[in-house]
């Protein structure tokens, strides 16, 4: 297993949030198996919302979010209405966490957190 983030050179974002978007998704696609079955994992189309990758096994979803050197206590997400409802709703994902260091790319953390920690409570 790869702990390095590869740019593709083909890839034309100018953005590095979008760079580091397209590096760690792929990364995530070639590496990571879906914790819930074990099965391969299915990335979605781009920009759905607070969805990133899915099991046809178990039909579970999954949100990556990448951040560059550690955790710390806020992860920034592009639509924070969007990211509320997504996960307040009744197909709320589980998440993937992954950090990176900013100097050479190579992965420090990954984490799953099962989607059952995220949601509504009455």
């Amino acid at each position: 297993m790869s702990l390095t983030l590869i740019l593709n050179e083909n890839d034309v974002f100018k953005s590095n949030s979008q760079k580091i978007r397209v590096m760690s998704e792929l990364w995530v696609e070639s590496n990571i198996f879906c914790p819930n079955c074990g099965k391969t994992l299915n990335k979605f189309e781009n920009n759905r919302p607070v969805a990133d990758f899915y099991c046809e096994g178990c039909k579970e979803e999954y949100e990556l979010k990448s951040k560059k050197n550690t955790l710390g206590q806020k992860i920034v997400d592009g639509a924070y209405s969007t990211m509320l409802e997504r996960i307040s709703s009744d197909n709320n994902p589980n998440f993937f966490f992954l950090t990176y260091s900013s100097h050479n790319f190579e992965i420090r953390d990954f984490l799953s957190i099962p989607k059952h920690f995220f949601g509504k409570y009455d």
